[in-house]
């Protein structure tokens, strides 16, 4: 029988949760994205993503949004329904929750921004 500590590599204590499981156990993470893609499929994809940012709020960490954030403005959603979305999550997960979280999602809505331009000003450089 191999012990939990037999495996055990100080260096994977930097790593993050996620970048454990694609390294060392894809399947579980593949696995949980099919579930998570099979959820809500009576909603559009917009709606399903908002939703999914909203629970993500609550996280004690923003890994989550930066995957959400790019799902749901690929499927439509603006600025301003992201940012709604957070305000709407105030009554359940308080205030100061949504203020701790909002600066990661403007954040990675600027990041999106910037990239949009960037890929906007390729496209329309003549080669």
């Amino acid at each position: 029988m191999i012990m939990v500590a037999d495996n055990f590599k100080w260096e994977d204590l930097d790593k993050d949760g996620l970048t454990y499981l694609l390294e060392n156990r894809k399947e579980v993470f593949k696995s949980y994205q099919r579930m998570v893609n099979t959820l809500g499929h009576n909603l559009d994809e917009k709606t399903r993503q908002l939703i999914m940012l909203a629970i993500q709020v609550n996280s004690p960490t923003p890994d989550a949004i930066k995957i959400i954030i790019p799902k749901a403005v690929r499927a439509g959603a603006t600025r301003d329904e992201i940012i709604d979305t957070l305000i709407l999550t105030i009554p359940v997960v308080g205030l100061s929750t949504v203020l701790k979280m909002l600066p990661f999602v403007l954040k990675e809505l600027e990041n999106l921004e910037e990239a949009y331009q960037e890929l906007k000003k390729e496209n329309s450089t003549p080669k």
